[in-house]
């Protein structure tokens, strides 16, 4: 999730909106850093750990944010370190089966994977990675390492490039109200 300044307005108007996606303890948490740079930062956190649950449980984007809440620790993270102490709770319930990998790639980008109980939900076979002390440490990979196995699922169509690169890059939008 990488930490940006909101489009238009100002940080407190895009906090105001956001304002239902956290608990008041989140909140706290995120306006207790020094500055808004920090505070947009400690935002951004939040939101890549909320993301990572949900993506692991697979309920979309209809889950009810406020029913889940993070209890970042540290508060700061060094960049290339994993940690895992930052810690859930779900419906008001400590969830001790959950643990969730948070590092950051640099400055402006954090990363939040949840590693937990697959049973959660009632999802006994499902996709959620169970917590493995073996596993490998986040890396990083270059387009060539995810391209490397990757084989084509159809033939080379010179003709086909040709017309994509013939296209303009912005096309003019047209106008589909008669007149």
């Amino acid at each position: 999730m990488k930490t940006d300044l909101p489009g238009s307005g100002s940080v407190p108007d895009f906090f105001r909106i956001m304002k239902r996606q956290f608990t008041e303890t989140e909140w706290r948490v995120i306006k207790s850093m020094n500055n808004e740079r920090l505070q947009l930062d400690m935002f951004y956190r939040h939101w890549a750990l909320k993301e990572s649950f949900i993506k692991a449980i697979g309920v979309g984007i209809g889950f009810n944010l406020q029913r889940i809440e993070f209890h970042a620790s540290p508060l700061h993270l060094e960049v290339g370190k994993v940690y895992t102490e930052t810690k859930m709770v779900l419906d008001e319930d400590k969830e001790e089966g959950w643990t969730f990998e948070e590092t950051r790639l640099d400055d402006l980008h954090h990363i939040a994977v949840a590693l937990g109980k697959p049973e959660v939900f009632g999802q006994k076979d499902s996709n959620v990675l169970p917590k493995d002390p073996t596993q490998t440490q986040f890396q990083i990979l270059t387009f060539d390492d995810l391209v490397a196995s990757g084989v084509p699922i159809a033939p080379e169509d010179p003709a086909y490039w040709d017309n994509f690169c013939s296209k303009q890059e912005c096309p003019a939008r047209q106008n589909t109200h008669s007149r």
